[in-house]
């Protein structure tokens, strides 16, 4: 009894840091996936502001797709590698988030007191740049505090920041468009001469400052998973560039997969709020409150399910579960995003998009697992970044863009929007599905491989 004594103690103590710390790496995610949420909400809440801004800067749907789009992805494609970089070298992450946080904070400010197409395009460029900063850092912050098996819940729970976001962006921002419109202030009198869209700007760029604070609190977790790559520090750039080349293959499809995925959510989810207004006649506030709420739960939803079923793929043995989501959910969700746009009425337009946010949100925390489970440590900030700045050109630059462009050029009609919305999902969903059951055995081979090099 002796001899038992002291180890049963020894064991409750030892049982005691570990809860705490499997407490605390949660909290480190729940403070990541708000950081995210108020990115959203920055960066979409101009999908709200589309007539107001048309009709006072005088703009065509174009131009407004860059403001969309292009200068948000500008910049934050550009500054995506060095961040990357930064980040697999450093020994302290968390001060690089504040600092973006900070900033895009500002330009977001910024951007209401924008009184021209120009003024507007370069905030917005720099809010691209500030946002930049998060998800390289917040995802090799995440792999480290979480072993394999959960990491893709615990970055699903990361990634529910942006859908919690994205919906609140069309809820809180149609509520203050229709509050300022009716003669609403901030209580701040030296904004009393700026239109509501551009208070609109200011109110949801001032939390800002809060959420730095709380970024700040994030302790620094050890590195894991190196692979013998960079044990002592950041691999040196022709190491690093020789390691993805080597498996471009995979890489290309992961990264292709995940941007050509951007490409139609961002494009989609950008353009259905004006989709709604143009085709069903419904008001800023009813979009925000119907869409942004649909975004909001079906999104949340979506996103934790996948996460948790990967899990549980990979508890059960299938090592690839991560890509076999994603795989399923790019057929399940092809059928509601191409025929929802052609509904004849709001509702059925709205519950079709609500099936494939749902079905949909599910790849999104798991493709960016499954790139950090064939990515050794020290590489995983600069891979992320290479992904985010193709997932940006191509979806943030591409996906507002194809969809005004086929509305503007190939309709000629601003009231063929609909149809643009529905096209662009025929031809995108088939690729990534080819690219995704053509790559599946890479993907495999990838695993086993960091198998063995741990």
């Amino acid at each position: 009894m002796a001899s038992i004594a002291p180890a049963s103690v020894a064991a409750a103590n030892d049982a005691a840091p570990a809860a705490r710390a499997g407490v605390y790496r949660w909290y480190v995610v729940g403070v990541l996936s708000l950081a995210y949420a108020f990115s959203a909400i920055d960066a979409r809440v101009l999908t709200l502001l589309v007539e107001p801004i048309k009709a006072d800067l005088k703009l065509s749907d174009f131009q407004v797709s860059l403001l969309q789009g292009f200068a948000f992805a500008l910049l934050y494609s550009l500054a995506a590698m060095p961040i990357g970089r930064f980040v697999d070298g450093t020994r302290r992450r968390t001060p690089l988030i504040v600092a973006g946080v900070l900033f895009w904070s500002a330009m977001t400010i910024a951007c209401g007191f924008a009184r021209s197409f120009g003024m507007l395009f370069l905030t917005r460029v720099g809010c691209g740049v500030g946002e930049a900063t998060l998800s390289p850092t917040a995802y090799s912050i995440i792999a480290d505090y979480f072993e394999k098996q959960r990491r893709a819940l615990a970055i699903s729970f990361y990634a529910i920041g942006y859908p919690i976001g994205g919906g609140l962006a069309l809820i809180i921002g149609g509520a203050l468009l229709e509050h300022f419109g009716r003669g609403g202030s901030l209580g701040l009198g030296f904004l009393g001469g700026l239109a509501p869209w551009q208070l609109v700007f200011v109110a949801v760029g001032l939390p800002g400052v809060i959420v730095a604070a709380l970024i700040a609190t994030i302790r620094e977790p050890a590195r894991r998973e190196t692979a013998g790559l960079g044990d002592a520090g950041a691999i040196p750039v022709r190491e690093g560039v020789r390691y993805v080349r080597d498996r471009w293959r995979l890489y290309l499809m992961l990264i292709g997969v995940t941007s050509l995925s951007g490409l139609l959510a961002i494009g989609t989810s950008l353009w259905y709020p004006t989709f709604l207004g143009r085709t069903y006649h419904l008001t800023p506030g009813q979009i925000g409150l119907y869409y942004g709420s649909l975004m909001l739960v079906c999104g949340t939803v979506g996103t934790l399910s996948g996460g948790w079923l990967s899990g549980f793929l990979i508890r059960r043995g299938r090592a690839d579960g991560n890509l076999r989501i994603v795989l399923g959910t790019t057929a399940i969700k092809a059928a509601p995003l191409i025929v929802g746009p052609l509904m004849p009425s709001a509702g059925l337009a709205l519950g079709c998009m609500a099936v494939a946010t749902l079905v949909g949100q599910a790849a999104q925390g798991v493709i960016l697992s499954a790139i950090q489970d064939v990515t050794p440590n020290r590489l995983r900030g600069q891979v992320t970044a290479l992904t985010l700045l193709f997932v940006n050109l191509i979806g943030l630059g591409l996906g507002a863009t194809t969809i005004a462009a086929i509305t503007d050029f190939g309709f000629r009609d601003e009231g063929a929007l609909r149809y643009a919305i529905a096209i662009t999902g025929a031809v995108v969903l088939p690729v990534m599905f080819v690219m995704l059951a053509t790559g599946m055995g890479r993907y495999r081979r990838a695993l086993a491989e960091m198998e063995r090099a741990q």
